[in-house]
Order: C-alpha cells, then structure tokens, then sequence
C-alpha cells in the first residue's frame, strides 16, 4: 500500500501553479468582457486551447464576479499563497 494520499492533495494544487506562467493566463484573458464569472473565465481558457495546468489553476478561483485584469491578478497571487 502506498500512503500518498496525505501530499497528493498538496500536488494537485502545486503543480498546476509551478508549471504555468502567469503571463499565459493573462494572454488567454486578455480579450475577455469584463465582468466576468469564474464559469467565464473557464469558458474563456477552454476556448482558447489552454494547457491542462492554466484549466486547473483557473479552476481553483473563487466563484464571484472579476472586473479587470488586476482582480485575475490578485486572485492567482492569492492562489499561489495557498
């Protein structure tokens, strides 16, 4: 047996954000209408073919309303605090 479920859940959320550059989700959300929802905000990252670590990472945002490029900013950073 393997006990690997106590860091895998560490992993998961870790990863995703060590191997994306946050530039690459403010290219990808760079041409989306403000407000947007998280449901948007995923849509957005589908559509435009992101890599399975910016859907990851962008999954992890809080279920609320973005106004602007600063408030997807403050959100990755609050992630990554985590």
């Amino acid at each position: 047996m393997r006990k690997e479920s106590a860091t895998s859940g560490m992993s998961k959320v870790a990863g995703p954000l060590q191997e994306i550059d946050p530039r690459e989700i403010e290219m990808i959300m760079s041409r989306i209408n403000f407000p947007a929802s998280k449901r948007d905000l995923i849509t957005r990252a589908q559509d435009s073919g992101a890599s399975q670590a910016v859907l990851e990472t962008v999954n992890l945002f809080q279920e609320r309303q973005y106004n602007s490029m600063d408030e997807i900013r403050s959100e990755l950073k609050r992630i990554r605090q985590r």
